[in-house]
């Protein structure tokens, strides 16, 4: 078949596809919908106490913020900007776990694991004398990466159809990420080059910073996030599933699997807010602390309603949309 006449053929059988898209995809919304109603008799209750968990956290944070002394440190802007995207990641989360999308939830679960390391170390270490500046280089790290970024803009920016961006903003942010290397040294532009100065090895990992932290018993669940995050061969093999009919590889939605990475992100979250809280330790009262109890709780409670779905999903066929 030449060229023409295989783009012609294409082209029709595309727009045929589109005049039969109001019965298709009255078809697929047919399809997920009653997948989730299915899903919903498993994991509905589990799933809102999420969002009652979620909700409290959010609006404790949200009142820290209001409360909280004028002008802000950079320490506190880091940790409430931080304590922001737990909240945002948390809630990303539940959006792909209602839908039957628990493998892909593991993304921003891993993201929350990380939030909270960052949380407790800038937390703890930022506080001490002898790191004054951990804050600073945390952000001046965004400055060399930022730089990298538009290098590798620029290079393809013409392939992309895109604009470039002009010389000017390029040597700004050039000289932004030159004086960031002279301030902290050349190792601020590596991912953990910010951590150089805190106890332990200069070469710095996710690991080494959870062990600092206090929460690396939570790193397997990270590594087994991060294959599903990843192009690796293991994310291949964790994305065939045993049915009654043998293997099958996982193309859409599943009913399997949801507790995992909503345990994970809650339990996150927690961390998050409560490294938040520590924060403010000397100016917040007793309330603050009574509504961090209540995350807890809420927290606890959902972890044992995940539980209970969990052992009745397991007795379900696999379901999904395909």
């Amino acid at each position: 078949m030449t060229q023409e006449p295989f783009w012609q053929q294409a082209n029709a059988l595309a727009a045929h596809i589109v005049r039969r898209s109001p019965r298709l995809l009255g078809q697929i919304n047919h399809r997920r919908s009653q997948f989730r109603g299915r899903l919903r008799r498993s994991w509905g209750r589990s799933l809102d106490l999420y969002c009652l968990t979620l909700d409290h956290a959010r609006e404790l944070g949200a009142s820290i913020n209001r409360h909280a002394p004028q002008p802000r440190d950079p320490l506190t802007q880091v940790l409430t900007q931080i304590h922001a995207r737990a909240c945002r990641a948390a809630d990303e989360v539940h959006c792909l776990v209602e839908v039957g999308h628990a493998h892909g939830a593991l993304k921003p679960a891993r993201l929350l694991y990380e939030l909270a390391v960052v949380a407790y170390v800038l937390g703890e270490y930022g506080r001490q004398p002898e790191q004054n500046d951990l804050v600073d280089r945390y952000l001046a790290y965004h400055d060399t990466v930022a730089f990298k970024a538009m290098e590798t803009y620029q290079e393809h920016v013409e392939a992309l159809g895109q604009h470039p961006f002009s010389e000017e903003e390029v040597e700004e942010a050039r000289q932004a990420a030159e004086a960031a290397k002279q301030q902290f040294g050349r190792s601020i532009g590596k991912q953990f080059g910010w951590a150089d100065l805190l106890p332990g090895d200069k070469q710095k990992s996710t690991q080494d910073l959870a062990k600092l932290a206090g929460i690396a018993h939570l790193h397997p669940y990270f590594e087994w996030a991060s294959a599903e995050t990843h192009a690796g061969a293991q994310g291949i093999a964790l994305n065939t599933v045993a049915t009654r009919r043998g293997p099958a590889l996982r193309a859409g939605p599943s009913v399997e699997g949801i507790a995992d990475p909503a345990s994970l992100a809650l339990l996150c979250l927690y961390h998050c807010t409560l490294a938040l809280v520590l924060h403010w330790r000397p100016q917040l009262g007793e309330q603050v602390w009574i509504h961090l109890q209540v995350v807890e709780e809420l927290r606890k409670r959902t972890d044992t309603a995940l539980g209970a779905a969990h052992q009745k999903a397991k007795r379900l066929p696999l379901i999904g949309t395909n």
